[in-house]
């Protein structure tokens, strides 16, 4: 109940309208047996509290935002009942915009979220056996959003706490930990078929989708933002396209890329081809050995043939 997300609507055991001659109200009865078998932390005063104010952060429909104090009542003698008064039911003449606001009341208050997080759809106790000690674990799985909230709530280990959203973990925890949570997830969902992949392999992915210090994915639209090399966009989606944009607008490609050097048939700096050390090979064949000398002697007699 801390964290789960939990509604009027869930806790209430009905919410109706009550017309007379002179008022109308809408009138709640929670259920306080389902609120005590839950372990909420929840009674009518705090459930009037967050229909006035909310939640930190959280848009209200504008129906609630126009409730006053006066507006929300507590039955004293019944603790489990709330009544809340439309602002304009005690207008004279107005009857009509009185029963729209009725109706956009009862359909505003089940949704109010009166304890958790408002991202957290579900959160189930999961348990599972370890092989190792013969015990059984157990461990909280949450469905939706809220990493830091989750992290942060009571209970919660919070250094054993992840998550398999790769955005969301880039916010919270930074792209380091984005990175790694990109070479995970893609490990287990291979792992899920039989299919072992390689970490080098997964390095290289997550590091390429995320060496621009966000997480950028393997698309148009990603590709576009890693590089600014006309012939690796071109090589990847809308060729013509990235062409024509390029002869407009003069762009230069200075053919450094493995996508580029591959299409201009150029080696690729990469292993042997990042090599720059080259042999003048001319000053070399001008040089007369002996033939009579060995080879050790031939190296020492060498003088530097090399260049930068």
């Amino acid at each position: 109940g801390k964290i789960e997300k939990t509604t009027l609507g869930q806790i209430s055991r009905s919410i109706y309208e009550i017309y007379a001659p002179d008022s109308c109200h809408i009138q709640i009865n929670l259920d306080m047996n389902l609120i005590n078998t839950l372990h909420l932390d929840v009674d009518a005063h705090s459930i009037r509290t967050r229909i006035l104010k909310g939640l930190p952060g959280q848009t209200r429909p504008s129906v609630l935002r126009s409730l006053g104090e006066k507006h929300v009542q507590l039955n004293h003698s019944k603790v489990n009942q709330i009544r809340v008064l439309p602002p304009e039911c005690r207008k004279e003449g107005n009857e009509e915009m009185t029963y729209f606001t009725m109706q956009a009341l009862k359909a505003a208050l089940p949704g109010v979220i009166v304890q958790g997080t408002p991202t957290v759809s579900r959160a189930v106790i999961n348990s599972e056996d370890d092989e190792t000690t013969d015990k059984t674990k157990y461990n909280l799985l949450v469905e939706g959003y809220g990493l830091a909230d989750v992290m942060g709530a009571p209970g919660i280990d919070g250094l054993n706490t992840v998550s398999n959203h790769v955005l969301e973990v880039n916010v919270i925890l930074g792209i380091e930990a984005a990175r790694t949570k990109i070479s995970d997830e893609i490990s287990y969902i291979m792992a899920a078929y039989g299919i072992h992949i390689d970490l080098r392999h997964l390095m290289l992915l997550s590091d390429v989708m995320t060496f621009k210090g966000e997480v950028l994915g393997i698309t148009r639209f990603g590709v576009s933002k890693m590089r600014e090399s006309v012939l690796m966009l071109a090589s990847f989606e809308k060729t013509t396209d990235h062409l024509f944009d390029a002869a407009v607008h003069s762009r230069r490609d200075d053919i450094v890329g493995v996508s580029e050097c591959i299409i201009m048939g150029v080696p690729i700096p990469l292993g042997t081809g990042l090599f720059k050390l080259l042999r003048d090979v001319d000053r070399d064949h001008g040089r007369v050995v002996g033939k009579s000398d060995t080879i050790a002697n031939q190296i020492k007699k060498q003088d530097s043939v090399f260049t930068l």
